[in-house]
Formats: structure tokens, C-alpha cells, sequence
């Protein structure tokens, strides 16, 4: 990865946070220094990833759906960024064969395991499953999982939010770090990211005062317009 071309990318993806939204960034001491691992984050809007990375100790390998990289010149910096395609109409090896390289080298690969932006009852933190797939390359890998909880980065979707004062609050949390068992199953690795999004969704909440609107919502719910009708996974 270019250094350069990462820290670009991240300066034009903080562009929008700094100057509409406070943001609270907590546990980056749960960051391991050095080693390769996953970070699973919960998906609530698509400026999630400039939050993930806004004060995360490391460079980020985001795996991100590949027409997000097809788009002229923005996917071209994404690439040089670190980002890596991932074909989410097929099980994609390559993409899974490319996170494992990065893994063995030592790299930190973010992933979104809900497989798309998901809110409310559509949500692990509104009680819906988990995809296993994600659990199946961190069996396969053996590295560690650092989960993290965004909340607030979907209230970007309602205009009026961005320039109401004082500004909107959004939230980003770093668990500490899961060990990988390899005797433990798929499914029991997948619910460990599960209880542990929860926990720090739950703690979020209580220690910030999280207000109803803050908590995530679809992005016609903050249009104004009815909820669209889900397939909860």
C-alpha cells in the first residue's frame, strides 16, 4: 500500500466528519501494535468506513463491494489505498484467498460481516443473525478479531442534519481483542463478534446518553419517507 496514496484517501474521507459531525472515538488501546487481524464493524451508512479509520492506530485493508471500485478515478485512489474488491454475487475466492495474504502479512483487513448496511431489526444490534461467512476466514486465519460499533454516521442521510447546531454526535467504540480458538466452530466464532458488538452497543448507550434518533435508521426514515420493506437475514 502507498503510504501517500492511504493518507489522501483518509484526508478526503475526513472531510465530511470534521466538518459536520462530533465524533467520539473510544478504545484504540484494545489495537494490537503489530500482527495481522480483522476488524468487524457494524455497517449503518456508507461514511462508516471514514469513521473507522478516523483515529484507528493503523492503516485499514477495507474490503468493500466491487462497483465501489469501478467508479473512474475514486476507485482507482481506493486501490491505491489498500481497498480490495469483493464480488458479493458469488462466493468470491480471490477476494478471500487476497484478505488471507494480507492477514499473513501482518495486515489489519476490515470487514463489514452483516454483508451490507443494515439497521434495526435487520441488525445484529436489533437481534438479527450474523452471516457466518466471515467467521469461516477468521477460523481459516487464526488471527484475532477487533470488533468495533458505530453509531450515528446514518443521520448524514437527512440534510437538515448537516448544518443544525451544535452538530450531530456520532460514536465509534474498539472492543478488545478476541482470540481466535481453533477448536470452536464457525457459528460459535460468528456469536463471540455477536455478544461482543452488543456489549459495546449497550455500553455506548448508557455512557453517552444516546438519544432515540441517534440510533440507527434507514436511510427513508430519515428522509421522511416509510421504512422499505426488509428481508432480515
Amino acid at each position: 500500500m502507498g503510504a501517500l496514496a492511504y493518507f489522501l484517501s483518509h484526508e478526503l474521507a475526513m472531510i465530511v466528519p470534521r466538518l459536520f459531525s462530533r465524533y467520539v472515538y473510544e478504545g484504540t488501546e484494545n489495537v494490537p501494535r503489530a500482527g495481522g487481524a480483522l476488524l468487524l464493524c457494524n455497517h449503518i451508512s456508507h461514511l462508516d468506513p471514514s469513521y473507522m479509520g478516523a483515529k484507528f492506530p493503523r492503516y485499514i485493508h477495507f474490503m468493500a463491494d466491487k462497483p465501489l471500485l469501478e467508479i473512474p478515478l475514486y476507485g482507482r485512489l481506493l486501490r491505491a489505498a489498500g481497498v480490495f474488491p469483493v464480488d458479493r454475487t458469488k462466493n468470491d475466492i480471490g477476494a478471500l484467498k487476497h484478505a488471507m495474504k494480507l492477514l499473513k502479512e501482518g495486515e489489519v483487513v476490515g470487514i463489514f460481516p452483516e454483508e451490507g448496511i443494515r439497521q434495526e431489526e435487520t441488525s445484529v444490534l436489533g437481534g438479527a443473525p450474523m452471516p457466518v461467512g466471515t467467521a469461516s476466514l477468521w477460523k481459516k486465519t487464526g488471527v484475532p478479531v477487533i470488533p468495533m460499533v458505530i453509531l450515528g454516521s446514518d443521520q448524514l442521510y437527512a440534510w437538515q442534519t448537516w448544518w443544525r447546531l451544535p452538530r450531530w454526535r456520532v460514536f465509534v467504540r474498539v472492543g478488545k481483542v478476541i482470540p481466535c480458538e481453533p477448536e470452536a466452530t464457525r457459528e460459535e466464532l460468528r456469536d463471540r463478534v455477536m455478544t461482543a458488538w452488543r456489549e459495546l452497543y449497550e455500553g455506548m448507550v448508557r455512557d453517552h446518553a444516546i438519544r432515540p434518533e441517534e440510533l440507527p435508521k434507514t436511510a427513508q426514515e430519515r428522509w421522511g419517507q416509510p421504512k422499505p420493506a426488509r428481508d432480515v437475514r
